[in-house]
């Protein structure tokens, strides 16, 4: 599992780089699953991917589809651990979802069990 944080939302330039990044890991391909959002398919998007010589493999999920998409279920779990706690401040709150992030990322089993739900 791999996540990055940033402000505001998802913009092609942002995805561009988040790929960037992600392919930086190590020299395995990747198998990328992501909707519909426009800046994942964005033209910007495309092109990157296309010069990883298949290092990177997209994968678009239908129309409206969370209940086959694994990272619905990352965000459900991330949520509920969050709880209603109330932040002092945005990099409170950051620093906490990332806290939960990395708890989650090293718990190969509950990530297996996202995808558990996907196939059930």
């Amino acid at each position: 599992m791999y996540f990055e944080t940033y402000p505001g939302g998802t913009t092609a330039e942002r995805y561009r780089s988040f790929l960037e990044n992600l392919n930086e890991v190590d020299e395995s391909t990747k198998f990328i699953i992501h909707d519909g959002l426009p800046s994942h398919r964005a033209k910007l998007v495309k092109e990157y991917v296309e010069s990883t010589d298949g290092k990177l493999k997209l994968f678009q999920l239908p129309g409206y589809s969370p209940e086959l998409n694994p990272d619905e279920w990352v965000w459900d779990n991330l949520k509920k651990r969050l709880g209603r706690r109330a932040h002092k401040s945005l990099e409170d709150l950051t620093e906490h979802a990332t806290k939960i992030m990395r708890e989650i990322e090293a718990d190969p089993q509950l990530i297996a069990s996202f995808y558990d739900h996907v196939y059930a």
